[in-house]
């Protein structure tokens, strides 16, 4: 078998190059998120490696199974699954309609409830409040923000809110609320707590979720339209 020189190879090998180039360029903020994660994942192994605390590394990707009763946590994952789902549904949304050149009020109506409801996300899933009270700040200042946070994202949007089947979205902050503030309940069994916190949880995801799924759709096949009508008056 002939090796081919060196010389040879390596204009090949810029070719390949440039090609694996252009394809991550394509696509915005490929080379950046993949960049930051393999310079976390490096610093989280060379000082795993060093404090000799690989097992406490491992458990960074450790997932939440119990052979026992395999359907635990089942509930809460659908939960995270749903939440996950309206963000990004609005953030997408914002994203496709902010291609026009005329703006609309609805697009800062999804990329404020993107950003809002990705904080809240954040919070329940990395347990920011009960850090925040374990370090001593007071629950009731972090609610207060969350909730003043909540009504100021009401008054801006009101009118547009108003404008469309907005029970869903009403019946979902009701119900975000009774989850959060379920200790002033005093629950007789555990089920009851867990229907009270995580229950009622679900149910407003549930809500949200189908909520922006429809009012993300209307503003995509709205726009389509539109442009179709831009179309056919040009031919």
């Amino acid at each position: 078998m002939k090796i081919s020189p060196l010389s040879e190879q390596i204009p090949n090998f810029l070719i390949f190059f440039k090609t694996i180039k252009k394809q991550f360029t394509r696509v915005p903020f490929l080379v950046v998120f993949n960049t930051l994660t393999i310079l976390m994942l490096g610093v989280l192994g060379i000082y795993a490696k060093l404090t000799r605390k690989g097992t406490g590394f491992d458990r960074l990707f450790s997932d939440p199974f119990n052979y026992g009763s395999p359907y635990e946590g089942i509930l809460t994952g659908v939960s995270e699954v749903l939440w996950c789902v309206t963000v990004i549904t609005c953030a997408f949304t914002f994203g496709v309609l902010r291609q026009k050149k005329a703006r609309s009020r609805v697009e800062m109506f999804l990329l404020f409830s993107a950003l809002l409801l990705g904080l809240l996300f954040i919070d329940d899933r990395f347990r920011i409040t009960l850090i925040l009270s374990s370090l001593g700040v007071s629950k009731k200042l972090i609610y207060l923000c969350y909730g003043s946070l909540i009504v100021i994202y009401g008054i801006k949007f009101w009118r547009l809110i108003l404008a469309t089947p907005y029970l869903p979205l009403i019946a979902a902050f009701i119900l975000f609320s009774i989850s959060r503030f379920e200790d002033v309940f005093t629950a007789k069994t555990i089920g009851m707590h867990a229907m009270l916190e995580d229950g009622t949880k679900l149910l407003a995801l549930v809500n949200l979720a189908l909520y922006f799924w429809h009012i993300c759709h209307q503003e995509i096949w709205r726009n389509l339209q539109h442009s179709e009508e831009n179309y056919q008056k040009l031919d």
